[in-house]
């Protein structure tokens, strides 16, 4: 059964216990771990704050950034991504969880979008290293009892962006440790977020939702932007996904809490296809 999940912030400027209680509102039973990594708790520390707020750990989102680049014609930086990767498995398996986000580019510094011409000329190029990268992958989830989840993005990073595309190469990869994390604001921004979830269903094994204008990556709470909700959730019932729906927000706390006053959280049911 589909379950609703929160990112949680750790790190920033939030109030993490305030910040749990404000989603488990909204109906949130899990958390996806994501951290400032130079100011993160201990795995300890984490597992004490979440289990306060009556939740649980299903996953972490690894890092990220300009200098992570698993679609690098450099054998070697792809060497490099792949020791990362591995030392987020430990810090996955500290967490007492499978499940680890990973871009499959860098993204740009200032997060601003790749011409798309430009883009599909870089993809050409890119989806051989993609490829061995993903293989050399599984094979640490193998030894490491971890499921890596590549997740699609917009248009700030070379690679990615179709997530039918992505979901392909994933499924030729052919192996339980390399899954698909579905971003649904990253597929609005991208494409058809309805048409794209069902082409890549069966590679997803986690759902990423937010929402936004279709131009900018902004992540807002389903029904502030433009992502048809009602078509959305009818889409992911029909997929048949048992996954978890983690909402990829970042609106202060005091906001969350009013939405969940007015009523938001039946609107997220509805998008997310909760029973």
């Amino acid at each position: 059964m589909r379950s609703l999940s929160t990112t949680v912030p750790f790190g920033f400027d939030f109030e993490v216990p305030r910040f749990l209680a404000a989603y488990r509102t909204l109906g949130c039973v899990s958390a996806q771990f994501y951290r400032n990594t130079s100011n993160a708790p201990s795995p300890t520390e984490a597992l004490r704050i979440i289990g306060r707020a009556g939740m649980h750990f299903d996953s972490i989102h690894g890092v990220f950034g300009p200098d992570i680049d698993p679609s690098s014609a450099d054998a070697s930086h792809r060497g490099d991504c792949l020791r990362i990767y591995e030392t987020e498995a430990k810090l996955a398996r500290d967490l007492g969880v499978r499940h680890i986000v990973v871009h499959p580019s860098a993204n740009r510094a200032d997060f601003t979008f790749y011409d798309r011409a430009e883009a599909r000329r870089l993809q050409a190029e890119r989806w051989p290293h993609l490829d061995d990268f993903m293989k050399r992958l599984a094979d640490i989830g193998d030894r490491a009892g971890a499921v890596f989840l590549m997740e699609n993005v917009p248009h700030y990073s070379p690679l990615g962006h179709d997530p039918a595309e992505l979901a392909r190469h994933i499924l030729a990869v052919n192996r339980p440790t390399v899954r698909m994390c579905f971003d649904t604001g990253h597929a609005h921004v991208t494409g058809d977020v309805v048409a794209t979830l069902g082409a890549a269903a069966k590679a997803i094994d986690y759902l990423h939702i937010h929402d936004n204008d279709a131009k900018a990556d902004d992540h807002r709470m389903p029904g502030d932007g433009t992502i048809d909700w009602v078509r959305f959730g009818a889409a992911l019932e029909k997929t048949g996904l048992s996954v978890p729906c983690m909402l990829e927000v970042f609106y202060p706390v005091p906001e969350v809490e009013a939405l969940a006053q007015d009523g938001r959280s039946s609107i997220i049911a509805r998008a997310c296809a909760l029973r």
